[in-house]
């Protein structure tokens, strides 16, 4: 999703190089597929090749956890392999217990976490950063995550994983 922001409405996503926009096999899936070799890129408001500060930002995705609620407590983003310009430095991450189109209104999720994404010191391409542990109380069945900055001017934002942390 791109053009998003805490408790907006989220905007889908397409494949493409153009606004809002992912290439072809970077899409959000590869965000929470444990595997630090694949990536998600999101140009947000921009378009391939044009590098500016506000590119790639309020982008990100939700997902619907399988296992049911989950009390999440703590966060881990890994780099990608290329443009560390790219790393999200301020995150954000909501949890809802709505699922289906519902995950696609503001309304349905509630804010647990906006800050640092353990990313501020470069850890090197395809490795994971400081985990960021918060206080949660509140089991959740759904979870959105929003990249807020990245570390530089580039055309887009990217990383390999997103791992969530609790039980």
């Amino acid at each position: 999703m791109f053009n998003t922001t805490v408790g907006s409405n989220s905007l889908a996503s397409t494949i493409g190089s153009s606004a809002g926009e992912s290439p072809l096999g970077q899409g959000p899936a590869s965000a929470c597929d444990d595997n630090i070799s694949t990536k998600y890129v999101n140009f947000g408001p921009c378009a391939i090749s044009v590098s500016a500060p506000q590119c790639g930002l309020n982008t990100g995705f939700y997902l619907e956890l399988q296992r049911g609620a989950s009390l999440v407590t703590g966060l881990q983003i890994c780099t990608a392999d290329d443009h560390l310009d790219r790393d999200p430095i301020l995150v954000t991450l909501e949890g809802s217990n709505q699922s289906g189109t519902a995950l696609t209104l503001g309304s349905s999720w509630n804010l647990i976490y906006s800050g640092i994404s353990g990313l501020q010191t470069d850890p090197g391409r395809n490795h994971c950063g400081i985990v960021q542990l918060f206080n949660n109380t509140i089991q959740y069945q759904s979870y959105r995550f929003l990249a807020l900055s990245n570390r530089g001017s580039e055309d887009s934002i990217q990383y390999s994983e997103v791992r969530l942390f609790g039980y």
